[in-house]
């Protein structure tokens, strides 16, 4: 492995380390369960994705599959957990979780049934 090739791997090494303790960090911190769910979401993923890319790129010499295998791992995980995140908000907010007092303005409110029983039909 050359020099340029192990800086890279440090460096995007380093860089998804610190998506992931950004992301953990913002799910402690921050007031509500969907800024939570959007830290967890966004950098978590980048974060996953490039911890991934760094180990492809170090481990590619021993098998040929690895390669392979880091693709589909990459893209699972931009597959997966976006959408995840995006039903759990929408299921948060239809079982009415409360929002944080700084939320100044409801998008959704009038689109979205906000209780379970709450029914919108459209005209």
């Amino acid at each position: 492995m050359s020099a340029l090739a192990g800086v890279f791997i440090a460096a995007t090494m380093i860089v998804g380390t610190f998506l992931v303790l950004i992301a953990s960090i913002g799910l402690v911190r921050f007031p509500d369960v969907f800024c939570r769910m959007h830290a967890a979401g966004k950098a978590g993923t980048m974060g996953i994705s490039l911890i991934i890319v760094s180990s492809v790129i170090c481990f590619a010499g021993v098998d040929n599959s690895i390669l392979v295998r880091g693709l589909l791992a990459i893209f699972f995980q931009f597959l997966t957990t976006p959408t995840a995140t995006h039903l759990l908000a929408r299921s948060s907010y239809v079982r009415n979780y409360s929002l944080t007092d700084r939320t100044v303005v409801d998008e959704l409110q009038g689109m979205i049934p906000s209780t379970p029983d709450e029914t919108y039909v459209e005209e």
